[in-house]
This record gives C-alpha cells, structure tokens and sequence, in this order.
C-alpha cells in the first residue's frame, strides 16, 4: 500500500510540476515570441551576409560512376582545369595558393549525383562562387571525363581490338615480305612447278641411276672373262638404262625451270640443274612454308579481329551528355528559408531556456 501510495504522489507531483512549467511558458510568451523573431531575423540577415554558391548542373548517360568519381575527384584532372580556366583560382579560398592546393579544393566542389531510377540520368556538379565560372568548369570537366571514357586506356574491349590490330598488321607485314621473296625466287632460278609430280620423278631417277651402277659394276665384272655372251647384253642394258634416264632429267628439268634461265640453259642432259634440284627444292620448300604459316596467321588474326571488333560494339562504353551546364540563375546556397527556420528554432529553444532560468533564480 505504501509503494501504491508513493507512485500515485509522485505522478500527482510531476502533473503538478508539467502544468507549472506550461503556465510559465505561457505567461513568458511575449519574451520567448521576442526572442524567436529576433533570432530569426539575425539568421535571415545573415544568410545575406553569406558568400553565395552556384551550382552548375551536366546530365549524361550512361557511365557509372565509380571509375568516374575517382577520375573526377583526382588532382591531376584538377589540374587539367585549372590550367585551362586559370580564373577560377582567384574564387578557391588556400592558405597557400599553391597548384595542388588549388587543385584539393577545386576537386571538393565537384560531385557526381548516381540516379535514384532506371530512367534518371547521372550529373556532374560544380558548385562555385561564381555563376558564369561553375558553368565554365562543368563544361570543362565533361570534356575531359569525355576523352577519358572514350580513350582505349579506359575501355578493355577497345584495347583488345587495338592489339589484335596491331599483331594483324606486323603478320600482313610479313605475310608480303614472304610472298615477295618467293616471287623472287621463283624469278631467279625460274621453278615453274615443286609438287608430288616433280618429287617422285626425282625419286625415279635417283632409282634409275642406282641401277645403272649396279649394272656398269656387273659389266666391269663380266669384261674380265673374255667372249662371255652376257656383256653386250649388260652393255644393251646400260645404254638403255642411260636413255631412259636422260629423258627423265630432261621432264624433270622443264618441270623446275623455265626456258631462257641460267640453271635451264647451256646444260646438256641436264645434268648439272637436276644436281641442284634438291637444294632449291628444300629452299622452295623453305619460302612456302613461311608463305603459308604467314597466311594462316594472318586468317586467324583476322578472324580474332572481327570478334573483337563485335565483342567492342556489345561491351563498348556508350557516353553521351544529355544537357550541358548552363550558367544558374539562382543560388544553390545559403538557402535563406532554412536559415530562416534555423533562427527561428534556435531562439524558441533559447527563449524556453530563459524563462526556465528566471523561474529558479531567487526573487
């Protein structure tokens, strides 16, 4: 019963004490209304003593922003401004006026505004003393942000395509440079034709002539024995193996030179061009394969280079400024509304706490 007792005292005791504190601020009204007018005219006079700021607005689509925020944010392109709009140096308030100073504080008037909607493009503020000046720096940053995002350094699919274009001219480079050294060989020593066909008439004679030792080592063998029938026989054969074989050199011989050269002219039987037919048939070889290495490089090059190019079109970065900065009318700050309503609030709550300390101060 006591505890009952002891609470329901304590809340008469509060109710008592809340209505007091009412009636006091009632009847304090006249000096807490002067005190909020006056407050609030204080910050209203103010806000007009502040240094105003514009704020130049640049929409565009559709890059994110976190690459850009750093490019933004960054000394270097601050620098890139500064350098082209010295002017702007004069509004950005240092301790020391040095470049990269400058450069922090200009990059700290500089934001990015992400869209809240699929719809939404982003924006690029500048906020400066300065109407003209922000509008003028806005647009000079979008210049550069434009040549950032559109150089191959920034885009991955432009720099493949750039290298396999790069690789692509070095193997056409080659790819002539071959074909003109087996053009000029094919010139200089005349070769008509390198093929299977020419390959196993060589292998054809190379059989013949090792026949035709065996059969002159045989006939050297049989003269020993005086009046054998068997030697004019091998000598028969001999001749006809030697008939035979200068035919064939001389196919094989209008098969890798062309009339009128050095190596098909001046050379009875042949002999001496088919002699250095493998060396030029291993050099021919030579020249083609190059040839033809190059030209496979060069196809799966191109082939690279097209899905490249297909694969730059699908990732490429799409860049586009929606609506430049003009120069704004009306300042972005101070706001006098809310300077306004700050004074206000802040002499309500100062004239409370006067009529407060007057209620416990002895009389």
């Amino acid at each position: 019963m006591n505890d009952s007792e002891n609470n329901q005292a304590g809340e008469r005791l509060l109710k008592i004490d809340l209505d007091r504190l009412l009636l006091k601020l009632w009847q304090d009204r006249r000096l807490i209304t002067t005190y909020v007018l006056s407050l609030a005219i204080l910050a209203l006079v103010g806000s007009f003593l502040v240094t105003p700021l514009f704020t130049a607005e640049i929409t565009f689509l559709p890059v994110g922003s976190k690459q850009l925020a750093v490019f933004i944010k960054s000394r270097a392109t601050a620098k890139l401004v500064l350098n082209e709009i010295p002017e702007v140096k004069n509004l950005l308030r240092v301790e020391n006026p040095t470049l990269a100073n400058l450069a922090i504080e200009l990059s700290k008037a500089v934001n990015i505004r992400k869209p809240d909607r699929s719809e939404q493009a982003f924006a690029l503020l500048v906020e400066l003393p300065n109407a003209t000046m922000a509008a003028d720096v806005a647009n000079a940053y979008m210049n550069l942000v434009a040549s950032f995002v559109n150089s191959p350094e920034y885009d991955l699919a432009k720099r493949n395509t750039m290298f396999i274009k790069e690789q692509y001219d070095s193997y056409t480079a080659t790819l002539r440079s071959t074909e003109d050294a087996l053009r000029k060989f094919q010139e200089e020593h005349g070769i008509i034709l390198l093929d299977s066909q020419t390959a196993a008439t060589v292998g054809l004679v190379a059989q013949i002539e090792a026949r035709l030792v065996k059969k002159e080592i045989e006939l050297q063998a049989l003269q020993n024995i005086p009046e054998n029938p068997v030697t004019q026989k091998r000598a028969n054969e001999i001749a006809a193996l030697k008939d035979t074989l200068n035919e064939l050199k001389g196919e094989q011989e209008s098969m890798l030179f062309s009339s009128g050269t050095l190596e098909g002219s001046g050379r009875p039987g042949m002999t001496p061009g088919l002699t250095n037919a493998p060396r030029l048939r291993l050099e021919h070889q030579r020249l083609r394969r190059e040839v033809a290495i190059a030209e496979q490089t060069c196809l799966h090059l191109q082939n690279q280079l097209t899905a490249a190019r297909i694969q730059e079109e699908k990732e490429g970065i799409s860049f586009m400024v929606i609506d430049r900065a003009i120069v704004p009318e009306k300042t972005s700050y101070p706001s006098h509304a809310i300077f306004l309503l700050f004074g206000g609030l802040l002499g309500l709550f100062t004239g409370i706490f006067r009529s407060l300390l007057q209620q416990h101060q002895p009389a």
